[in-house]
């Protein structure tokens, strides 16, 4: 089974056997990552179901000068959006190299280390027509 760490070793994930399955099922259906991450978390969170979580993360502080040049273009690093998934304290990213081309894939990293590359790292809360005829008067 391939070994699901960040590069050099410097992660090992506690994830098991069963969600190693579903990652590596999930990731071999991805091609394109560009502006994907939303849709591709909410996909993995969903196939390894509870308690995995979708991630919103805003504003990357990790210099990514190989990051895809419509990400550069769009907006300074700063105002970058990403998502991903958090289960137990990894956090699974299959589409990182939309911002860092050679990147472990699928990529996984502590949620602290998750925390520390971006301004802010937070659950993702999905809009839904439910939610939004609650708050109407």
């Amino acid at each position: 089974m391939t070994n699901l760490r960040a590069p050099d070793g410097a992660y090992i994930s506690n994830i098991g056997p069963r969600e190693k399955a579903i990652i590596l099922a999930r990731a071999a259906k991805i091609g394109e990552s560009y502006n994907l991450c939303r849709e591709t978390s909410i996909r993995l969170s969903d196939d390894l179901g509870f308690p995995a979580q979708v991630m919103r993360c805003h504003g990357l502080k990790t210099e990514a000068p190989d990051a895809d040049a419509r990400w550069l273009a769009l907006a300074i690093q700063s105002f970058w959006v990403h998502f991903v998934v958090k289960i137990g304290e990894d956090v699974i990213d299959l589409t990182r190299r939309q911002f860092f081309p050679r990147s472990g894939f699928p990529f996984i990293q502590s949620f602290s280390a998750c925390e520390a590359e971006w301004d802010s790292v937070g659950v993702d809360v999905p809009r839904s027509r439910f939610r939004e005829l609650q708050t109407l008067p």
